[in-house]
């Protein structure tokens, strides 16, 4: 009995021991939330570049201590429009990504992945370094975290295949005073390791695209959003043939001699035309495709195909706009597949609008975007 009750003592204990070391992780967790809350503050509403620019050094140095921390995947963090924050649903990684914008109107992404290390069972931390000024072949290169294709990331998206998950972000870069992005960037992770790759062979009959860049007029409004629509599928089916008609009889027996013979023969022929072409036609019928339409609920990726405005201006992005034809990219088998003809439906608000933007400062003052 006395073994009993000490064992129970013991049981307590270590469960009141636990307690506190949660409560004190929760209070750590909790001031560097506090902190990181105000310098990201700082960052988007400081006055001078040196002031944004050193608020968001401290941040960057802050978040990465605060990861450090064991239990620092549990925190759900929230920094409200300041940073966005993703993680998978499967806890396999979770992205932190924001916008530092200078005098110029030109904006630097930054970022950092938490991501599981399945060999140690613990989280590794990468550093983004935004390269996308420098990346010539931006839509077909395969790119580490020290050169990133720099985004704010809206949305991610998990689908599966054959028992392995697939991650697509959605994101979005003001880019400058001219243009500004949004961009599709499938994400994965070497085997068995954490360090994550952006770019990836998703994209059906897209022969080396490994994400797609949208790159725009600054004050056009461009879709990207993932959401659930009626997919109509329509196969053209071939009916069976069922073989000629019996077709009128007609003799082959040879014409006698004289005007009735050569009378007969000439009614035979005009019946076995009259009993071929008919024949034909029967078979054409028959043979004529009908269609199986199916409709059926799927999720895909629908954006708004741009292009030049002006002739002669391809390349140079701010001529760019929507055409006014919306396109949708599903996944199939493993893939994400371009179909034509979307018509997209916005059943989430929040899905088509752009991450928060800075602030407008008075002195000195840069371009807003406003969609």
């Amino acid at each position: 009995m006395f073994l009993k009750m000490r064992k129970l003592v013991c049981y307590i204990a270590a469960f009141l021991l636990a307690t506190a070391l949660s409560a004190q992780d929760k209070q750590l967790m909790t001031d560097y939330q506090s902190q990181l809350t105000s310098l990201f503050e700082q960052v988007y509403n400081a006055p001078t570049d040196n002031q944004r620019y050193h608020a968001n050094e401290a941040a960057l140095q802050l978040l990465l201590q605060a990861l450090a921390e064991d239990n620092s995947f549990r925190w759900q963090w929230d920094f409200g429009n300041r940073v966005s924050v993703l993680t998978a649903p499967d806890k396999k990684f979770r992205i932190f990504t924001w916008p530092v914008v200078n005098d110029g109107g030109e904006y630097e992404c930054f970022g950092i992945v938490q991501a599981l290390n399945e060999k140690s069972d613990s989280y590794d931390v990468y550093v983004l370094n935004d390269k996308s000024d420098l990346i010539v072949n931006r839509q077909e290169s395969l790119l580490a975290p020290d050169n990133w294709f720099g985004a704010v990331y809206q949305e991610l998206i998990t689908t599966s295949y054959e028992g392995k998950n697939y991650y697509t972000l959605l994101g979005w870069n003001g880019v400058d005073n001219l243009t500004q992005r949004k961009i599709i960037e499938p994400i994965c992770f070497k085997s068995g390791g954490s360090m994550p790759q952006f770019g990836q062979n998703l994209f059906r009959k897209e022969r080396n695209v490994r994400r797609v860049v949208l790159e725009y007029t600054h004050n056009a409004m461009v879709n990207l959003r993932y959401e659930e629509q009626t997919v109509r599928t329509v196969e053209h089916i071939r009916a069976k043939r069922k073989g000629r008609s019996s077709a009128p009889a007609y003799s082959r027996t040879p014409s006698r001699r004289g005007k009735k013979g050569r009378g007969r023969q000439r009614r035979s022929r005009v019946v076995e035309t009259a009993s071929r072409t008919s024949s034909a036609m029967r078979e054409r019928v028959s043979s004529r495709p009908t269609e199986k339409i199916t409709d059926k609920k799927m999720r895909m990726i629908i954006f708004d195909e741009v292009d030049a405005q002006i002739v002669g201006m391809e390349g140079l992005y701010q001529y760019y706009v929507p055409t006014g034809t919306e396109l949708a990219y599903l996944f199939v088998d493993g893939k994400w597949e371009l179909r034509q003809g979307a018509q997209g439906r916005v059943t989430d608000k929040r899905l088509n609008q752009d991450f928060d933007k800075p602030m407008q400062k008075q002195r000195p003052a840069y371009q807003v975007i406003d969609n």
